[in-house]
């Protein structure tokens, strides 16, 4: 059978992409940085601008865990807007987010060219237009676009190498198993762009994808041939080389000790700090995080294997309809290895589920021809009412929210303040989607389901970003920051002591936006300085006072907004000053006067106001400026 001559549809496919862009975009800065995941690759951002260090930016001294490469796209993207924020350090993530819906989209295109099973263009087109739909609506892939995580811009390099040796030649493929010299120089730097980005599994990850569905599609011998012939693209490793010594000249023993081993060999064996879990960990991971995708999936790919054994395909290529399932099924094997497991490790996997789901549908339909169409075109309408309903329905709760009396409870101001400019952007996105499905109304629709895509889309958008909007606002780290600033005098330097692999305080550090001293649990406080504010946990503090050389006395405590309203889990960090002289017992923290007690009986209680009290009503004062100024929930 004669290969169908369809072309990619570039129009549709940029259009579809140019709007999925503008509604995230809407919503990738409002919500503040929640957890040391984000603050940790935005603090390595903010040293490269402030300190012009390129090769190894340090955060406060300590060694980042990744390649800079990500940090470089960072860096660039906020100098080139005017500053570090939490817009700026997402950025990257979402822009890489689109490269892989796009390189995805050209794969499952040359994917179901070889996979048809009858002949004509709707086939190829349809793979192409609902492999970067499905992926688009991927919880998973969808939350990863919108963090400041290395993730995203690794997945995309992995992409780039798969996409440039998919669309090599067919015919010499078919005929000599060979790959083009131009697609194996695209292939081999793409893999040292992404140990760039993420370390050696940049290359350990696509050769193992690459080598076991080739073995799988054109036998071993061919694969290993391909992978061992010279190539102009082994010149593209001298980036990494060059970079790995760079940073060797700078952190010595330090930089291979936790780029190398920890973060490659400790991550793969196992170790101490290292979050092992059992070897099926990633089988209801993917589940959840694809959710319903690699369900359907599963079930497609069961019965295709059942059915397909009459099916005629171009070539006799009737192993490419399953090609995806097998490079997913590699990935997990090798993930599964490792000791250290986490859920954003299998990002790059993802598009594989929507390729298949993709593949098997359009071909599903192909085989039960137009009455299924039909059916398929009605449910979608059906679904598109339904979606309407559901936005509609949000819409009216956030207005209801900031009308209501809520009777002076402690979370009206954040509704009211904190998360305003996201209805705002709700209605305002949800005005440009229905104008956009207006448009598409009046016209012939390529695709059938475009309009409950963008429903679908901007759904999925309006829900992830309030549930970030309020997670981030619950944490309250600006809010917290400011606090901390607010204790110091003209001067003032600030200390932290905390643990070599704790990151509790990384959001902290980021909005500081100054150098700030670590000082190692296990030594504590070994001089006392006048002109430095101390800060520590509460736990650290009642367990160590003997290792603070002086007396303390605190200044302040310090907790995540949803803990001030409640005792909800977290810590308390308090912020004091050390100095010879003798503290009270009264400007101790409760839990730490017993202790007090102990190593020195001697203190008496004075007056004086309680920490929590004065904890409160600086947050008072502090928060209701923050958010005049729209600070917490901006770009």
């Amino acid at each position: 059978m004669r290969s169908s001559s369809a072309t990619f549809p570039w129009r549709y496919l940029l259009v579809a992409l140019a709007l999925y862009s503008t509604l995230q975009v809407f919503f990738l800065g409002l919500a503040p940085i929640a957890g040391s995941t984000e603050a940790r690759e935005a603090q390595v951002i903010e040293t490269i601008l402030r300190e012009g260090e390129w090769v190894l930016p340090l955060r406060n001294g300590i060694i980042p865990s990744k390649p800079p490469l990500f940090h470089w796209i960072g860096a660039g993207l906020s100098q080139a807007i005017g500053g570090v924020d939490e817009f700026t350090v997402r950025l990257p993530s979402h822009l890489a987010s689109l490269g892989i819906l796009l390189l995805s989209s050209l794969v499952a295109f040359r994917v179901a060219r070889l996979s048809q099973t009858v002949e004509g263009e709707l086939h190829q087109e349809r793979v192409a237009l609902l492999t970067p739909a499905i992926l688009s609506l991927t919880y998973g892939f969808f939350q990863l676009s919108s963090q400041a995580m290395v993730d995203m811009t690794f997945a995309l390099l992995v992409w780039g190498a798969i996409a440039s040796l998919v669309s090599s030649d067919i015919d010499d493929w078919r005929q000599y198993r060979r790959i083009s010299w131009l697609n194996r120089a695209l292939f081999w730097s793409c893999c040292a762009g992404a140990m760039v980005a993420r370390g050696p599994v940049g290359l350990a990850l696509p050769i193992f994808l690459v080598g076991i569905t080739g073995w799988y599609l054109g036998g071993f011998k061919a694969v290993v041939r391909e992978m061992l012939r010279p190539s102009v693209g082994w010149l593209a490793f001298l980036a990494p080389c060059a970079w790995y010594y760079g940073a060797y000249l700078r952190g010595g023993e330090a930089f291979l000790a936790r780029q190398l081993f920890f973060e490659n060999v400790q991550r793969f064996v196992g170790g101490e700090k290292i979050n092992t879990e059992a070897w099926w960990f990633y089988l209801p991971s993917l589940m959840r995080t694809t959710a319903p995708w690699g369900l359907l999936m599963a079930i497609g790919v069961i019965r295709y294997v059942r059915k397909a054994r009459g099916l005629e395909y171009l070539g006799g290529f009737q192993r490419w309809a399953i090609a995806p399932s097998v490079a997913l099924i590699a990935g997990v094997i090798l993930f599964s290895l490792a000791s250290g497991k986490r859920h954003s490790y299998t990002l790059p996997l993802q598009p594989f589920i929507a390729i298949q789901c993709a593949l098997l549908f359009s071909m599903w339909l192909e085989r039960r021809g137009l009455a299924a169409r039909e059916k398929i075109w009605k449910l979608a309408r059906r679904l598109e009412g339904l979606v309407a309903t559901l936005l509609v329905g949000l819409l009216i709760a956030a207005g209801i929210g900031h009308q209501v009396d809520w009777n002076l409870h402690p979370l009206e101001d954040i509704v009211k303040f904190a998360c305003a400019p996201l209805t705002f952007r709700m209605g305002l996105v949800a005005l440009l989607a229905l104008g956009v499905i207006s448009i598409l109304g009046r016209q012939p629709a390529r695709l059938p389901y475009g309009r409950v895509w963008i429903l679908l889309t901007l759904l999925l958008t309006i829900s992830v970003a309030t549930g970030n909007v309020i997670k981030g606002t619950l944490k309250g780290w600006p809010i917290i920051t400011e606090q901390l600033l607010l204790t110091l005098a003209p001067g003032d330097r600030i200390a932290v002591i905390k643990n070599t692999y704790d990151e509790y305080f990384d959001p902290i550090f980021f909005y500081a936006r100054r150098p700030i001293t670590i000082l190692p649990a296990s030594e504590g406080i070994t001089r006392c300085s006048n002109d430095t504010i101390y800060v520590a946990k509460r736990s650290w503090l009642q367990e160590n006072r003997h290792l603070v050389a002086g007396d303390l006395r605190v200044v302040t405590t310090l907790k995540e907004i949803k803990r001030a309203f409640g005792k909800a889990k977290g810590e308390d960090l308090d912020v004091f000053r050390c100095q010879r002289a003798r503290a009270t017992e009264r400007e101790l923290p409760e839990g730490l006067r017993d202790a007090s007690h102990k190593t020195n009986p001697q203190l008496t209680p004075t007056p004086g106001k309680d920490i929590l009290e004065i904890h409160q009503t600086a947050w008072l004062h502090t928060h209701h400026a923050l958010f005049a100024t729209d600070s917490v929930c901006s770009e």
